[in-house]
C-alpha cells in the first residue's frame, strides 16, 4: 500500500470512523496507534485488527510489513495531516473558539443556537488539543453545515498549530486570563498564545467576533475589522437588565430587537459574555431572536460547570471543572453579588501556576477577604502557606478530609460556592451538603 495521506484518505472515506482506543473500537474503523508517556498503541495494533478494524496506522518498524497495518513515520502527525486534508475538502464555515475561561460553555451555547436552523457539529467533551481537534474534524458527519471547533492550549504555538489543521474561517477568543501560567510563562504569554487564533483569521481574511467590553481582546485584534458583542456602543449584540440571583437573566438587544427577555439555567454574571457570544454568532448566521431565546433558555450546564441546584438543605453553586486566578475572581464577584445571610466557600487550589503559584494563591486569599462570607474551606497543598489568621478559614490537605469535615458540620440553609481546579475533584463535596 502506498503510504501517503491521499491513499489513507480513501480508506477513511469508506469507513468514516477513527479509533484510538481498543477498549471502544468501532468495527470497520481505522485504528491509530498513538503513543503516550505510559502506553504505546502499536502494541494493540493486532488486537484492533482482530476486533474488526479495517486498518491499523502504526509507526513501529516491526509492524511495517504486517497485514492490515499502514506504516507511517509518526502516527500522531499522520492523524493531524489526515484531519487537515479532510478539512480542506469541506466547504462549510468552521468556527474556532479558544480562551482562558468559558470555552466549553460558549461552544455549547453557540451549537445550541446555530442548531435551531443548521445541521451543526461541535467538539465533543474536551477534545480540544493536538489529538482532540483532529478527531473532532474527522468525526464531522456528512451533511454538516457548520462546525464549531474548540481549541485549548497551555503553551505558545499550540493554537497556531491547531489552526493549521482546523482552518477556521470564523472565530472568537472568550477571554484571556492567568491560566496555564506554567506553560505560557506570564499573562503576556497567554495573550500571545491565544492571540494566534486572531492572527490566523486575519491572515486568511476570516470573521472575528470580539467582546467589546474586554480591553485586552480589543488590543489584540488591532485594526482588523471585527463584529462586536458585549457592553459598549460598538456592540451589534448587547444586554441590559442583567441579574444573577442566582441564575442569569438578561434582556437581549440586537440590530433587530431591543429588550428581548432571556432567562437562563446558568449561574454567574460571568456567563453573560458566553451568552452574548452565542447570540452574536447566531445573529451573524441569521438566527432569529426567538430561536436564540429558545436555545439559550433550554441549555442546561453539566460536568460541574456553572451549575446551580438545591440539595434540600442548602443551595449550591458548583463550578469545579477548572480554576485559575481569572475564573476564581469572577466566581467570587458573582457569589458576593447574591444576597444571602449564610454564605459558605469551598475552594480548591489552582493547578499549573508554575513559579507564580504561591503568589497567585496569596492574591486569591486577599480577594476572598474582600467579600462577605461566613466560612471558607480550603483544600490543596498550595493553600497551606497562605492560610490567613482568621477563624472563618479552615484548610485541608485533600478533598476526602475536607468532605469529612463538611459532613460533620451539617450545614443547613446555606448558599455554598464550590470552585477549584479539576484535580481537586470538588464535585465529591456536593453530596455532603
Amino acid at each position: 500500500m502506498v503510504n501517503n495521506i491521499s491513499s489513507l484518505y480513501e480508506v477513511y472515506l469508506e469507513t468514516g470512523i477513527i479509533s484510538t482506543d481498543t477498549r471502544s473500537l468501532a468495527p470497520g474503523s481505522i485504528f491509530f496507534a498513538l503513543k503516550g508517556d505510559r502506553f504505546d498503541g502499536n502494541k494493540f495494533a493486532g488486537l484492533s485488527l482482530e476486533n474488526g478494524c479495517k486498518l491499523a496506522v502504526v509507526d513501529d518498524e516491526r509492524l511495517k510489513d504486517k497485514p492490515g497495518c499502514f506504516w507511517v513515520p509518526d502516527v500522531l502527525q499522520t492523524l493531524q495531516k489526515l484531519a487537515g486534508y479532510h478539512r480542506q475538502k469541506l466547504r462549510i464555515p468552521v468556527i474556532g473558539i479558544t480562551g482562558s475561561n468559558g470555552k466549553t460553555t460558549t461552544k455549547e451555547l453557540i451549537a445550541a443556537v446555530l442548531g435551531k436552523k443548521y445541521k451543526v457539529w461541535f467538539t465533543q467533551g474536551n477534545l480540544n488539543n493536538h489529538i482532540g481537534v483532529p478527531l473532532t474534524l474527522l468525526a464531522i458527519p456528512p451533511g454538516t453545515q457548520i462546525a464549531i471547533v474548540e481549541m485549548g492550549a497551555n503553551h505558545i504555538g499550540e493554537i497556531a498549530d491547531l489552526c493549521k489543521i482546523a482552518l477556521p474561517n470564523h472565530g472568537l477568543i472568550t477571554n484571556v486570563g492567568k491560566a496555564h501560567l506554567e506553560g505560557f510563562g506570564s499573562f503576556e504569554g497567554v495573550k500571545k498564545g491565544k492571540g494566534e487564533l486572531y492572527e490566523f483569521l486575519q491572515k486568511e481574511g476570516g470573521e472575528i467576533f470580539v467582546n467589546v467590553g474586554n480591553p485586552h481582546l480589543l488590543e489584540m485584534v488591532g485594526n482588523y475589522p471585527w463584529i462586536g458583542y458585549g457592553v459598549g456602543d460598538e456592540a451589534v449584540v448587547s444586554a441590559t437588565n442583567v441579574s444573577s440571583h442566582p441564575l442569569l437573566s438578561l434582556k437581549l438587544n440586537t440590530s433587530r430587537v431591543s429588550g428581548y427577555p432571556i432567562n437562563t439555567c446558568l449561574t454567574g454574571l460571568y456567563n453573560l459574555d458566553n451568552v452574548l457570544a452565542a447570540a452574536s454568532v447566531g445573529h451573524y448566521f441569521g438566527i432569529e431572536e426567538e430561536l436564540v431565546k429558545e436555545a439559550v433558555e433550554s441549555y442546561v450546564p453539566e460536568n460541574n460547570r456553572s451549575q446551580f441546584y438545591n440539595t434540600g438543605r442548602n443551595q449550591v453553586l458548583l463550578d469545579a471543572y477548572n480554576a485559575n486566578p481569572s475564573s476564581m475572581q469572577v466566581a467570587l464577584k458573582n457569589f458576593d453579588s447574591i444576597p444571602h445571610n449564610n454564605k459558605i466557600l469551598v475552594l480548591g487550589s489552582m493547578k499549573e501556576m508554575g513559579s507564580q503559584s504561591l503568589t497567585e494563591h496569596r492574591e486569591l486569599i486577599k480577594e476572598v477577604l474582600k467579600i462577605d462570607f461566613n466560612a471558607c474551606f480550603l483544600t490543596g497543598i498550595e493553600f497551606k502557606d497562605v492560610l490567613p489568621d482568621d477563624p472563618r478559614f479552615d484548610w485541608y490537605e485533600d478533598t476526602q478530609s475536607l468532605k469529612k469535615a463538611i459532613e460533620t458540620e451539617k450545614f443547613k440553609d446555606a448558599l455554598v460556592l464550590i470552585k477549584g481546579s479539576r484535580a481537586n475533584r470538588l464535585e465529591l463535596i456536593a453530596g455532603a451538603l
